[in-house]
């Protein structure tokens, strides 16, 4: 049967430049041809004999593919804004047929996407997405099906939100009736269609047909398509893809490389990993390293060396060495980068650079204490100035006091400088003071240095400590209560901040009575009185169960803890708001909460909540060991669970399907339910996996984490 297909090719490709200066995405040669050319002849093998090709940037370039390539006859739509990927395919619509296929132009594939046709057409589905397995689904789309049939989205997930290592593709078969809930341009199917359409209650199916599939949105994805495409398995050009004209010199390597036409190279060259746009000139005796691109025309001169992750643009002349990004970019995890000793320096004001054009807003700077630290947060706060930002200057700041810069000073990303073993840390809060967004932290990383932008403003702001205190000290009523302070950091601001709260700071020996000694040193319980202590999971759920719901009426948690915490919430008559671990790419629904958490620093601060309960207990005059018998009657289990993060995505899907019956969303982890027992099973950025359980026992709360090891296969 014959069918149609919408191609769309009308992105910018701005992270494939250099390379995409002069040649759209979809025309990137893979295999030494264009790839649209590839598509073509994958979509005729499929039986789709014509195509409405959707052209936006550089629309001659793929015009000129004339009216009938490889078979398949082509039409063309140019738009002269960006219309999205539904608004495009909408403006082609009276091209198309009842279904018909989408599909970037930018994807090589040799799907089987007539079985996808012949499975959409047999279910009835309006929409149908072309689903594949990946080990790390953070850059595209999370699809969540069961038995088939898509429950949910996740676009870009962070990995405290990924539940499945199959992913959205951006290929699918629709019906017309999809046209229905396209909306006003700018219009996406993943972000606002397939949503509306579920809710609508439509049946929109995955499938995951048999063939290959890779998104070339990326210079390292770019460089594996091609180089599984390579005709050489070894020798001096083992791995490497070449176009027309390519010529190499004696004692020359070219490993594991892209070369486009008329690429020169001269004698005694090493180049590996490397990508050469057309007619590119190497000098002799070059020395090339892993993920250096350079642009069209450009030539290195003889002798030159280019660092790891140098990229040249159009028509450079590079005539010195260059070290490159590779190894001078801070990588972040989880909103947290660490930096060798010998690198920081370099790294620093790359990073200073990309936080001056990428941050988005007022960037804030703070570091742990004095010396070392102190002194790269003033290099960095600098630098950010010198290239056009905004900086706010803090100076020494703990970590929960360093959180308010955002909220209190609008800073849209705050930097913390501390120490590690082999180096520094650089720890990166967002607005809200949460760790940013996959998507925010990605634009981050992207993010150039303007030429000839001015330079911008440094102002320092002392006391985010003392901003802290304040907030502390005005946060309970502690008038005649006896404590005792034990931590490491901040001590004496800390004590004072009591004190003001009406506190009278004592040595731990001689708390007694309706005493308490606070210890937050990591590991420990959090509250001790009366030979009873308390952790910070049990201090919460006390807090929960004794706020007036008068004082407090509604209150925001993490999807990510056992439901016990906002039940107890609720059985006091507290609203309880939801918000992610990390925020979500794009417009986040859990905003209200996130807005709300500000007001509930008991929820994620340690001290706040011990100094919460220690005010309730006296308000209710009430002994920590009644309250703990009232309100604390689960055993709370939180283990560290070490997987190979190849396999992560893999078992997280193994979870939810076996757990399907009581997700109620796919936000942060997959929900557990077992025989008196309940909890949730998150990834992060780590080799990790976070189980934290709620039982009504000791021997329940094993008998779930046996169980769960059980099904993650590492029992």
């Amino acid at each position: 049967m014959k069918h149609s297909a919408i191609i769309l090719a009308g992105g910018l490709g701005e992270r494939m430049r250099p390379l995409t200066d002069t040649l759209p995405k979809p025309m990137l040669p893979v295999g030494g041809e264009p790839n649209m050319c590839r598509l073509l002849d994958t979509l005729l093998f499929n039986g789709f004999e014509s195509a409405v090709v959707c052209l936006g940037y550089l629309p001659g370039k793929i015009k000129a593919l004339g009216k009938s390539c490889r078979g398949v006859d082509l039409t063309y739509l140019t738009e002269d804004t960006p219309l999205g990927t539904a608004g495009a395919a909408a403006a082609a619509k009276d091209l198309c047929g009842e279904d018909f296929l989408v599909i970037s132009g930018d994807a090589v594939c040799t799907l089987d996407l007539s079985a996808a046709m012949q499975e959409h057409i047999a279910r009835g589905a309006a929409a149908t997405v072309i689903l594949h397995t990946v080990p790390e689904p953070g850059e595209y789309g999370c699809v969540v099906c069961d038995n088939g049939r898509i429950v949910s989205f996740c676009e870009k997930p962070a990995w405290q939100s990924v539940v499945s290592d199959k992913v959205n593709t951006g290929i699918y078969i629709l019906s017309r009736r999809v046209f229905d809930y396209v909306g006003p341009p700018p219009c996406d199917f993943a972000r606002d269609v397939f949503p509306a359409m579920l809710e609508a209650g439509e049946t929109l199916i995955g499938y995951e047909p048999e063939g290959s599939w890779r998104d070339i949105g990326s210079f390292s994805e770019y460089l594996l398509a091609n180089r599984e495409l390579s005709r050489y398995a070894e020798g001096e050009l083992e791995g490497s893809v070449c176009g027309d004209g390519f010529i190499m010199g004696e004692n020359s390597a070219f490993i594991n490389s892209v070369a486009f036409d008329g690429v020169r190279i001269a004698d005694n060259c090493s180049i590996v990993g490397c990508i050469l746009g057309r007619n590119v000139t190497v000098g002799d005796g070059c020395v090339l390293r892993d993920g250096c691109v350079i642009g069209e025309g450009a030539v290195i001169n003889d002798g030159v060396r280019l660092g790891a992750g140098t990229v040249i643009g159009t028509g450079k002349t590079v005539k010195n060495d260059m070290n490159g990004d590779g190894k001078n970019k801070a990588e972040f995890e989880n909103g947290e980068a660490e930096i060798g000793a010998e690198q920081t320096q370099t790294v620093l004001l790359t990073l200073a650079a990309q936080a001056a054009n990428g941050s988005g807003g007022i960037v804030g700077v703070c570091c742990d204490g004095g010396g070392l630290r102190k002194n790269e947060a003033e290099l960095f706060a600098r630098a950010c100035r010198d290239r056009g930002g905004v900086v706010y200057e803090f100076g020494p700041a703990s970590e929960p006091a360093s959180a308010l810069a955002g909220p209190y000073f609008g800073c849209a990303m705050t930097f913390r400088f501390v120490p590690r073993a082999d180096g520094t840390a650089v720890i990166c809060r967002d607005e809200n003071g949460d760790v940013p967004s996959p998507d925010r932290m990605k634009k981050l990383g992207y993010a150039k240095e303007t030429p000839g932008r001015k330079s911008g403003k440094l102002t320092q702001v002392g006391g985010l400590d003392l901003l802290y205190c304040a907030a502390l000290s005005s946060y309970a009523r502690l008038d005649g209560v006896k404590i005792a302070l034990v931590c490491r950091e901040g001590g004496a601001e800390i004590s004072d901040a009591l004190r003001r709260a009406g506190a009278e700071l004592t040595a731990a020996a001689d708390v007694h009575g309706g005493g308490f000694i606070i210890n937050l040193e990591p590991g420990s319980s959090l509250l001790y009185s009366g030979g009873v202590s308390l952790d910070f999971d049990e201090c919460l759920l006390a807090v929960l169960g004794m706020t007036d719901p008068s004082v407090q009426p509604a209150v925001a948690l993490p999807y990510f803890l056992p439901r016990v915490f906002a039940k107890t919430a609720e059985a006091s008559g507290i609203k309880v708001l939801f918000y992610r671990s990390r925020p979500a790419t794009g417009q986040s629904a859990d905003d209200r909460a996130r807005r709300l958490r500000r007001d509930c620093r008991f929820v994620t601060d340690p001290l706040f909540c011990a100094v919460k309960l220690a005010e309730l207990l006296k308000k209710e005059r009430m002994s920590l060991s009644e309250a703990k018998k009232k309100y604390v009657g689960q055993t709370l289990v939180r283990e560290q669970i070490r997987v190979p993060k190849a396999r992560k995505a893999a078992l997280l899907r193994r979870m939810y399907e076996s757990y399907m019956p009581y997700q109620t969303d796919a936000c942060d982890g997959v929900r557990i339910v077992e025989a008196g027992a309940e909890g949730v099973i998150m990834a992060d950025d780590s080799d990790r996996m976070r189980l934290v359980i709620s039982a009504d026992s000791a021997e329940a709360a094993e008998d779930a984490v046996a169980e769960v090891m059980m099904r993650l296969g590492l029992t």
